[in-house]
């Protein structure tokens, strides 16, 4: 079939890959503009950008600044495309554009809607507690994931994963899903399923002050938040009035001690106190610095028994 792919972030990678490794024809491919990034502010390529200029560099690439833009659209209508393929793009599609392929323009959702739609349900589902998510392929409308499904798996959540590892897995099992779609698709085979919008549930944009840890909040808790905001923005505290990120850290028992929420009670680990039990810091980051095992951050501070964190 004849393919138009919208993408943007990493997740779409695996996808595309797949795409192109598959007897479809890619056309073209529409991605975000390039930012500028760092403290430099160097532009930066899309990652989707990249990796088409490498590997498939005769396929055109659009870059709109807004996917409404009017001159776009037209240049879409001009291409003889049966499916537009949407995965971890950016911007919502109007209903015009979802009008202009002659089959379906469908879109890889990493849940299992109706649960969390919108932009973070990789995250959402982590700082939740699932213990599954999946991979939903829906026949996109107006509304956000709100679309008939025509492909669904379910994958597991270890206690251990946090949302780089799990995203990961989704991306690699959601290219599988997709490329077994469309074969169903253009063999006249797939099914359509309704959502239930009774069980519609959301996960919205994360932002930078969610962040932020309340040491007196269960260890759990905290340590979801350590998984489900990693890399960005990021689990934090502060130590001595500079901001210090955790990237990986474990639940341990508080052995009967009470101390007050974010008190270090140890003096041979980074043994830190919570709501309940203690949180032991595995990797971290302070401000300015970079990233590193805990124990190596150690050899250099003088944390004393007793500090208290936040």
């Amino acid at each position: 079939m004849n393919i138009i792919f919208f993408g943007t972030g990493n997740f779409a990678l695996a996808t595309l890959k797949k795409l192109i490794e598959s007897n479809h024809n890619l056309l073209a491919v529409v991605t975000q503009p390039d930012r500028k990034k760092g403290r430099g502010w160097k532009i930066a390529r899309q990652p989707i950008k990249t990796f088409i200029q490498e590997n498939r560099p005769e396929v055109p690439i659009f870059q709109p600044e807004k996917v409404s833009d009017n001159n776009f659209i037209e240049n879409l209508k001009k291409i003889d495309s049966d499916i537009f393929i949407v995965v971890d793009y950016g911007q919502i599609l109007a209903k015009e554009i979802l009008q202009i392929p002659q089959k379906y323009c469908i879109n890889l959702h990493p849940s299992l809607l109706p649960k969390y739609r919108g932009a973070a349900p990789i995250q959402r589902a982590v700082l939740a507690g699932e213990n599954k998510t999946g991979n939903t392929i829906i026949v996109m409308n107006e509304r956000m994931d709100a679309g008939d499904m025509i492909a669904q798996t379910e994958v597991k959540i270890s206690e251990t994963e946090d949302v780089e590892a799990l995203s990961l897995r989704l991306s690699s099992e959601g290219a599988d899903l997709m490329i077994k779609t469309l074969s169903e698709i253009a063999n006249g085979k797939e099914t359509r399923c309704a959502q239930n919008e009774q069980e519609a549930t959301y996960a919205p944009k994360i932002k930078k002050e969610e962040g932020k840890i309340d040491w007196a909040n269960p260890a759990e808790e905290i340590n979801r938040k350590i998984k489900g905001l990693k890399p960005w923005p990021g689990a934090f505290t502060h130590l001595d009035g500079k901001v210090l990120k955790i990237f990986k850290a474990e639940v341990v028992d508080s052995e009967g001690k009470s101390h007050i929420p974010g008190t270090i009670c140890s003096d041979k680990s980074f043994l830190v106190s919570a709501g309940d039990k203690n949180i032991r810091i595995i990797r971290l980051q302070l401000e300015g610095k970079k990233i590193m095992p805990a124990k190596e951050f150690l050899k250099g501070r003088n944390l004393k028994y007793g500090m208290v964190l936040g």
